[in-house]
This record gives structure tokens, sequence and C-alpha cells, in this order.
């Protein structure tokens, strides 16, 4: 039987960016746990466990003989498991579950600076050019024609 687990805080959805960090690091994995034609057993789960708090990032392979589905695999896994699901290749789950303790792997996080900016440009709103005395027509081009034929006069 798994050792219970102390109660944690809701995972905070993996960004894109996290995601796909996850992904380069766990290319050069081989899975660690396989599951067979039982599906998620006992053992597994606990082999899952002791993975995770191992690894932090993992391959679990789903045997060709299995009668469920990687995909279908999935949310029981990050369910059972309180990881999240990194990616599905095939018959291949790649799961990421940070350590409370000691973390092996820093994920990337967003910059405040990036963050901000988005969030202006997201709220910035268009302003159709007005007819008011700014100097500039409504093309933007300067509209003080007298300029011109001052330019004119010099050059004669």
């Amino acid at each position: 039987m798994p050792k219970k687990r102390k109660p944690s805080a809701p995972l905070i959805p993996l960004t894109g960016k996290q995601k796909s960090f996850l992904r380069a690091l766990a290319h050069k994995l081989k899975p660690v746990v396989q599951i067979g034609h039982q599906g998620v057993t006992e053992g597994v789960l606990a082999a899952l466990e002791v993975a995770l708090e191992r690894h932090e990032l993992l391959k679990v392979k789903v045997a060709g003989e299995a009668e469920v589905d990687a995909a279908e695999l999935a949310p029981e896994l990050e369910k059972a498991t309180k990881s999240q699901l990194v990616q599905i290749i095939g018959h291949t789950l790649v799961l990421y579950r940070r350590r409370p303790e000691n973390p092996k792997i820093v994920l990337p996080k967003l910059k405040p600076a990036k963050a901000a900016s988005a969030s202006r440009a997201a709220a910035a709103v268009y302003e159709a050019p007005s007819d008011d005395d700014d100097g500039f027509d409504d093309d933007g081009f300067d509209d003080d024609d007298d300029e011109e034929d001052d330019d004119e006069e010099d050059l004669e």
C-alpha cells in the first residue's frame, strides 16, 4: 500500500514555456515505470510515487498489451500521484511533480517586464485621429501649407 502523502496546495497549471522546458529535459530520459496489461495497480502507483519523489520528471511507458490507451490513463495518473502531465507521445507519458524540499528542476518563470508590457498592450485601445487643431491632418501629415510656400520662395 502506498505511503499517504501530506495534503498539499493545489497545483498551479504549467505554462507553455514551462512544458516546453520540461519536454526538452525529458527527451533524453528512458521510461522508469511501465504499465502492463493489468493497468494502474497499487504496485504501479507505489513505483510512481517513489520515482516522482526521486526524479521529479519521468517517463511512463504504457505497454502495447494494456487494455487502456495512454491518453485515457493520463488523467487517472495525474490525480492519483498529484503530478502534472507534460506530454503524451504514443504509448509514453511524461509526468512532473515538483519536490517539496530541495527541488532538482527549476522551471522558467514569466518575466515581470514581459507580463506588464503584455497587459498594457492588451489594455491599449486604438483611438481614431480627431479634427482638433494639433497641426496634423487626419492622415498624420503636417497640415501647415505655408512652410512649403516659404521654402519655394527661398529657392527663387
